[in-house]
C-alpha cells in the first residue's frame, strides 16, 4: 500500500495545467498545479510519509494570489497507527518587474496546520492546529524552456489549539512560527 502512496505521489510531481501560455511572468503565475512531496520528522521517533497538493495562483497588474491545500497520508511518529496533516495556505503580495522574464516582490500570507495522530493500541485520537500569519519575498521566472517560482516569508504564530480525545480543547493564543522557503 505505502508503495502505491509512494508511486502516486511521485507520479504528479510532474503535472501542472497552465492556464497562460506566452514565456513571461504573465504564464508562470497564472497556472493550477498538483503536486506531491515527501516528509519526515527528524528524531528517532519520526516517521516518514508522503502526500499530495493542490496549487492555484493569478498574477494581473503586478498583483498576485496563490492559494495551496496539502494533505499528508500517515503520522509523523512512530508508534501512531493512523493520522495525516493538513495545510491550507495563501499569499496576496505585488510583483515588480525586474525585467521581462523576471519579477520580484514582497507578499503577505497566511497558514492554517492541523496535525492528527491515532493510536489503536490506547484507543487515542490526539491533534494540533495553528495559524500562522506573516509575509515575505516573492519571485517568479520565465527562462527558455523552464519556469520558477520561489518565495522566502515568516510566519507569526497567532494561535494553537490541541486535541486529546476524551478531554477538552486546549486553545492557546501563541503557537510555534514558521520560516518558509519553497
Amino acid at each position: 500500500m505505502i508503495q502505491k502512496k509512494i508511486w502516486l505521489t511521485a507520479l504528479t510531481l510532474a503535472l501542472a495545467l497552465p492556464l497562460g501560455a506566452e514565456a513571461s511572468v504573465y504564464g508562470v503565475m497564472n497556472q493550477v498545479g498538483v503536486s506531491g512531496n515527501v516528509q519526515g520528522a527528524t528524531n528517532r521517533y519520526g516517521n516518514t510519509n508522503g502526500g499530495l497538493g493542490l496549487r492555484a495562483s493569478l498574477y494581473n497588474g503586478g498583483l498576485f494570489g496563490t492559494a495551496k491545500y496539502r494533505h499528508e497520508f500517515g503520522a509523523t511518529y512512530q508508534g501512531y497507527t493512523g493520522g495525516n496533516t493538513n495545510t491550507i495556505g495563501l499569499k496576496l503580495g505585488y510583483l515588480f518587474n525586474a525585467s521581462n522574464i523576471l519579477a520580484v516582490g514582497p507578499y503577505v500570507g497566511y497558514e492554517y496546520n492541523r496535525f492528527a495522530q491515532s493510536n489503536a493500541y490506547y484507543d487515542s485520537h490526539s491533534s494540533l492546529s495553528t495559524n500562522g500569519l506573516g509575509g515575505g519575498l516573492y519571485a517568479a521566472a520565465s527562462l527558455p524552456g523552464v519556469n520558477f517560482t520561489g518565495y522566502v516569508g515568516y510566519l507569526g504564530g497567532i494561535s494553537e489549539t490541541q486535541h486529546l480525545s476524551g478531554f477538552a480543547p486546549t486553545t492557546f493564543n501563541r503557537t510555534s512560527d514558521l520560516l518558509q522557503m519553497g
